[in-house]
């Protein structure tokens, strides 16, 4: 069975949170080593850096799974299965003179 659009939308959040814990760790330690953590401190400044990538990258990832996944059709389905008309052809044959 196919999961729901709310369980594809938590999974995508989940991926998405994942690589920005990663890429904010990464990013927020070159920060560190460059500039220095000023006066929050290196763990304050290493965990605002992993929360903020993690919150935007689980959103817009959430959101890109639930449109990657809204329009599947099942493989090999013709378009009267899928309640749609096929698309009008005009073939125009040669004027036999």
């Amino acid at each position: 069975m196919e999961p729901s659009t709310v369980e594809k939308m938590k999974m995508g959040a989940m991926m998405g949170g994942t690589v920005g814990l990663c890429v904010g760790f990464v990013f927020g330690t070159i920060n560190l080593i460059r500039f220095g953590s000023g006066t929050k401190g290196p763990i304050n400044m290493l965990s605002q850096y992993m929360i903020g990538s993690a919150a935007s990258f689980g959103f817009f990832m959430s959101i890109g799974s639930v449109i990657r996944s809204e329009g599947r059709l099942p493989a090999g389905a013709t378009p009267l299965q899928w309640n749609q008309k096929p698309l009008p052809i005009r073939i125009n044959k040669p004027n036999e003179d």
